[in-house]
């Protein structure tokens, strides 16, 4: 009686043993997959906050465009290369060698 008492112990570990290899082999893939989508979903929301600090940048400067002169004055001479009539504007470019 004991050696099929042990025969079934036996067989009954070699069953959740199968089961669980089983179990791993299916839940594995799904497992990588969401790994991944995490992965992916993070980089998303990075996206959206660096697109919302740029949103930001661009209404704070929309509004110093609107409201203060000096300012509208600078980004004509700095990013346009723009001049009062009678100055003379001098441009340096430097040379490579």
């Amino acid at each position: 009686m004991s050696f099929w008492r042990t025969l079934y112990r036996v067989f009954l570990v070699v069953a959740a043993i199968l089961v669980a290899v089983i179990l791993v082999r299916f839940f594995m893939p799904k497992f990588r997959e969401e790994q991944r989508l995490r992965a992916r979903l993070e980089e998303a929301r990075q996206d959206v906050q660096r697109t919302a600090e740029t949103l930001r940048q661009l209404k704070l400067k929309q509004e110093r465009l609107r409201e203060d002169p000096r300012y509208v004055e600078k980004v004509a001479r700095e990013d346009l290369g723009l001049s009062k009539p009678g100055e003379t504007v001098f441009r340096f470019v430097e040379e490579d060698d």
